[in-house]
C-alpha cells in the first residue's frame, strides 16, 4: 500500500511540475507575440520581422515582408484593442518537428475592420527562444461585412 501512495505522489507531483513549465512557456510566449504584434501595430516592421523563425525568413526576403505587412496595417487601420481568446501548449504540430508551441488567438479590434481574429503560432528556437512560426486573421470589412482575409501563414502576406 505505501508503495501506491509513494508511486501516486511522486505522479502528482511530476503533473503539477510540467503544468508550471506549459504555464511559463504559455506566458513567455504571448509576450512575446504581444511585443511581436505591437510592432507591427506600430510601424517596426524590422523589429517584427526578427522575431520571425528562420523558417518563415526563408520563404520571403525582408523587404518584400515589410512592404506586404505595411499594406496589410494599412488595411486594417488603426488597432483599438486586443484580447487573448485563447492559448494553449503543444509539443507537436501537424506538418512540424517535435518541439515547443504556443498557440494563441486574440479577438482584436481595428478602425476598418470588425470580428477580426488574429492567430498566432510561436515555436521555440534551438536557443530556447519564442519566434513567430505562423500568423494568421480573419475579419469582415467594417463597412460591407464581407469576408475579406483568408487565414494565411506569416510568410505568406500577399
Amino acid at each position: 500500500m505505501k508503495i501506491i501512495i509513494t508511486l501516486i505522489s511522486v505522479m502528482s507531483m511530476y503533473s503539477v511540475s510540467a503544468q508550471k513549465y506549459t504555464e511559463i512557456y504559455i506566458k513567455d510566449a504571448n509576450n512575446v507575440g504581444l511585443s511581436w504584434l505591437n510592432n507591427i501595430n506600430h510601424n517596426q516592421y524590422e523589429n517584427a520581422y526578427a522575431l520571425l523563425s528562420k523558417e518563415v525568413k526563408a520563404t520571403v526576403e525582408k523587404e518584400r515582408w515589410i512592404t506586404l505587412i505595411n499594406e496589410l496595417m494599412l488595411e486594417f487601420g488603426k488597432l483599438e484593442i486586443r484580447t487573448v481568446k485563447q492559448k494553449y501548449f503543444q509539443s507537436q504540430m501537424e506538418g512540424m518537428e517535435d518541439g515547443f508551441y504556443v498557440v494563441i488567438e486574440y479577438d482584436s479590434q481595428y478602425e476598418n475592420t470588425k470580428e477580426h481574429t488574429e492567430h498566432l503560432l510561436l515555436k521555440q528556437n534551438d536557443k530556447a527562444k519564442w519566434e513567430i512560426a505562423n500568423y494568421n486573421y480573419q475579419f469582415n470589412n467594417k463597412e460591407d461585412n464581407t469576408p475579406s482575409a483568408i487565414p494565411k501563414k506569416a510568410g505568406e502576406l500577399d
